[in-house]
This record gives structure tokens, C-alpha cells and sequence, in this order.
């Protein structure tokens, strides 16, 4: 049982409405977000909480289904997001294989180590360019470890979109809609950010498969996410894949015109390394 599903547990059992169990200690909309696992509650706000309610510390952390190897998983995901920065710098795969060194000394369960190596080696593996030296046995190992988690959660999805260009448009089509469903009735953590990370990169996919025009379904899924500050690069890049399909269906040069002020935008705002390689994609795929 989770944090958030113990939490309206115990409330239930007290016969409480949210407003009442949490009697201002954190907001109600937050609260109900975290009853269904979409936020995180802290330390201090938890143990507020259930003092308010009367409920013994000891006996609920007790009821909690804590996975002892959770301080490694932290490990493991911040060195993770190591990995995605260096995907944007100019030496991404050497640095790349020195966080892999620093996975290999660490002191961790054999399974989460086996298992971020092959995450880490994915990285690299898809940093090549030349089909010849794909290494087939290492992509499908990686597609086979995606498809047999249990469940569609935020490590999941997150894994999921880095590895877009292990399957084809269309089978990522048939992913989306899958994904889709469920999280219509599961929301998970980070869910909206993922999302634009899964379709950005499908939609990269669609342009180098030629697929313009099964591009509206999954344009429209995203467009549904209110745009905020943190959203701001996505939005920008999903209206440079917009405009850029549609470009190639009227081929009108005011398309291509936004497209290169976007680009531009990359260098201006300090990501010249991801601009570089959108601009390569750009000048390659926008005549095709």
C-alpha cells in the first residue's frame, strides 16, 4: 500500500471528508492529488497529518509497502538525470561512460545494478548513427525490459521515451493510445512533462518515416496539456514539428520561416548542442 492510498484509508475509516482530515495543513487540491499518487507529500506535512488524526507514526509507516532498495533507486535516478544532461553536450557519449563507471563501483543490489547498466548502455547504443553498428541484441533486450514492467508509472514512461526509436512510428502510435487510456484512469507524477517528451520524439520519428499524416491524433492528445513556464521548451519544439508537417502538405515557406526562428531560439536561449542537432534534422527531413 502507498502513502497516498494509506492516507485515505485511515480517513475513511474516520469518517472524515478531506477538507476535514487535513484541517488546513496542506491545500485540499493538493491533498486529493496525493491520495491518487500524482504528488508527493513531505515529511513534515505527513507527520502533521497524522498527529492532527491521532494516528500512531510506528503503525502506519508499518503498514506502508517500503521497498528497502529505495535509497539505491535515488541513486540510481539522479545518476539517471546525469545521463539525460549529458545527452545534450557535445561529448555525450564519453560522459555518458563515465557515469557508467561510477554505477559500476557503486555498492548496489545486483538487480538494480544489472538493470542501470543496460539502461546506461542504451543511452549509448542510441547515440549511433550507422545501422551497422547497432548491437540487435542489446535493443531487443531493452524492448523486452520495457514491455515486462507491470505497470505504466512515471519510471516507466520516463524510461519509455528515451528509448522511442527502439520501435517503429506505428507500433509507437499503438503505444500512445495505450498509454493514453490508462492514464485517463491512473494519473502518475510528472505526467504532463513525459508526455511531451514521448510525442516530440515520436512525432521526430514521423518526419524521418514520412508519416505527415498520422500526426493529428497524438498533436491533438498533447495540445490538451495547459501550457506553463516549465512546459514553455516543449511547446515551442511541438509547434516546430507542427509546422514543419504541415509544410509538408502546402509547402508554404512561412512554415519553414518559423521553423528556423525556433532553431534559432535553441542557440539564444543556451541549448546550441540540441539546436545544432535539430538544425542537422531540419535541413535533412524538410524537403522529404
Amino acid at each position: 500500500m502507498t502513502i497516498g492510498e494509506l492516507l485515505k484509508d485511515y480517513r475513511i475509516k474516520q469518517g472524515k471528508n478531506q477538507r476535514e482530515f487535513i484541517a488546513g495543513i496542506v491545500s485540499q487540491s493538493y491533498y486529493s492529488k496525493v491520495e491518487k499518487e500524482i504528488h508527493r507529500i513531505t515529511a513534515d506535512d505527513l507527520l502533521e497529518i497524522l498527529n492532527h488524526n491521532g494516528i500512531p507514526v510506528k503503525e502506519f509507516f508499518e503498514k506502508l509497502e517500503i521497498d528497502p532498495n529505495q535509497w539505491q533507486i535515488d541513486k540510481i535516478n539522479k545518476l539517471m538525470e546525469e545521463i539525460t544532461k549529458a545527452s545534450y553536450s557535445e561529448q555525450a557519449i564519453d560522459q555518458i561512460r563515465k557515469i557508467r563507471e561510477k554505477v559500476k563501483k557503486l555498492d548496489l543490489n545486483p538487480e538494480l545494478k544489472e538493470e542501470a547498466l543496460l539502461i546506461i548502455d542504451g543511452f549509448i547504443e542510441l547515440e549511433k548513427d550507422d545501422p551497422e553498428t547497432f548491437d540487435e541484441k542489446l535493443r531487443t533486450k531493452l524492448k523486452e525490459k520495457i514491455f515486462m514492467m507491470p505497470e505504466y508509472n512515471t519510471h516507466k514512461l520516463s524510461l519509455y521515451a528515451n528509448f522511442i526509436d527502439l520501435y517503429d512510428f506505428d507500433s509507437n502510435l499503438q503505444i500512445i493510445r495505450q498509454i493514453n487510456k490508462v492514464l485517463e484512469r491512473k494519473p502518475i507524477e510528472r505526467q504532463e512533462e513525459i508526455l511531451f517528451a514521448i510525442v516530440l520524439n515520436v512525432l521526430g520519428q514521423a518526419v524521418k518515416e514520412k508519416k505527415y499524416d498520422k500526426t493529428d491524433e497524438i498533436i491533438n492528445l498533447i495540445n490538451q496539456i495547459k501550457v506553463i513556464p516549465e512546459f514553455f521548451f516543449y511547446r515551442e519544439m511541438l509547434t516546430f514539428y507542427e509546422e514543419l508537417i504541415t509544410y509538408h502538405f502546402d509547402k508554404k515557406q512561412e512554415h519553414i520561416r518559423k521553423c528556423k526562428l525556433i532553431l534559432e531560439s535553441c542557440e539564444w536561449g543556451g541549448m546550441q548542442v540540441y539546436g545544432e542537432e535539430m538544425k542537422k534534422f531540419f535541413d535533412e527531413y524538410k524537403d522529404q
